[in-house]
């Protein structure tokens, strides 16, 4: 669990700190924002393995957004590796889930060292209302896994 908190506060951090900042800049930076890249893949298939939806990929609509990306030390991994933290929201069937992606990636591979998908019950923007996603409200059938 203190694994969990650490990663999301890295990715807080990133996210609010350094990204905007890199982003802005026009630093370069791996682009893995696509529909069919790493991000957007790994969220469908948890969404399978979840139970949430019944198919890993093929929805009717797929954004993508990089919210943040952070360059690591090239010193440990001899060549260039950054940190991304991604916005994915996939829509099918009347169904939308939004998740938070983080993952290593270079300019060669989006899917480097794995990866955290962190799946978003409630979104409260700033100024807006909230929106529930298309999650099982508590005491609702879940699928096979938890």
């Amino acid at each position: 669990m203190l694994a969990i908190i650490r990663r999301l506060f890295s990715a807080a951090l990133v996210w609010g700190l350094c990204g905007h900042g890199a982003l802005a800049a026009g630093q370069p930076y791996p682009d893995c924002s696509g529909h069919d890249r790493w991000p957007a893949a790994m969220t469908g298939v948890r969404l399978k393995e979840l139970g949430l939806s019944e198919k890993a990929g093929g929805y009717d609509k797929v954004e993508v957004e990089l919210l943040a990306s952070e360059p690591l030390p090239a010193e440990r991994h001899g060549r260039p590796l950054f940190r991304q933290v991604h916005k994915v929201t996939i829509a099918d069937g009347g169904r939308t889930f939004t998740a938070i992606t983080v993952t290593t990636a270079s300019f060669e591979e989006c899917s480097e060292v794995g990866g955290d998908v962190y799946v978003i019950a409630v979104a409260c923007p700033a100024g807006g209302q909230c929106v529930r996603s298309s999650l099982p409200r508590h005491g609702q059938e879940q699928g096979s896994r938890p």
